[in-house]
């Protein structure tokens, strides 16, 4: 009958990324999320299983400021995983979906930024076709006025005291 192991199938696994991607020289730097994303596992859960790796004693985890080392400690536990390359492609090819996603989200949002700069363009134009239209009025309003002999100042002025005196302040 076979003893039990004192780390589960997953730890297992996190021991042999880790291993995979460091050696005696180079430590593991990966965060929670990226160690989960590569093998398949939650972010809070790889948290408490490194935890626990590192109560065992079968990690090590140093910080330097703010970057977080985990380092195996070569205490003997039998390895799950042969071949972890595999683990890398399917981060990549996760990664590659991520960032089409990303890049098709941006491509929309240009295609609704040119729509909706055309509908401000129209509308302009349309401001622009109110102010000529305006200032032809008040062109044809002065011809009116020259033809009356009324100065325009002068009915401006009178218009401002009339308002004054009906309302107080215009």
């Amino acid at each position: 009958m076979s003893k039990k192991s004192e780390i589960t199938v997953a730890e297992r696994q996190i021991l042999d990324f880790i291993k995979f991607r460091s050696n005696e020289k180079h430590r593991f730097f990966g965060s929670n999320e990226y160690l989960g994303d590569s093998i398949g596992l939650q972010t809070t859960s790889v948290k408490n299983m490194v935890n626990r790796l590192v109560r065992l004693g079968y990690l090590t985890r140093t910080m330097e400021g703010n970057m977080r080392y985990l380092q195996y400690t070569g205490k003997k536990y039998l390895s799950v995983v042969g071949d972890l390359s595999n683990y890398d492609k399917a981060y990549l090819r996760k990664q590659v979906a991520h960032y089409k996603q990303e890049y098709n989200d941006a491509d929309q949002q240009i295609e609704l930024m040119k729509i909706e700069i055309e509908q401000l363009k129209n509308k302009l134009e349309q401001k622009d076709n109110q102010i000529k239209s305006n200032n032809q009025a008040i062109s044809v309003l002065k011809n009116i006025l020259a033809q009356l002999g009324i100065d325009g100042d002068k009915l401006l002025e009178l218009s401002q005291k009339v308002c004054e005196e009906m309302f107080g302040k215009c």
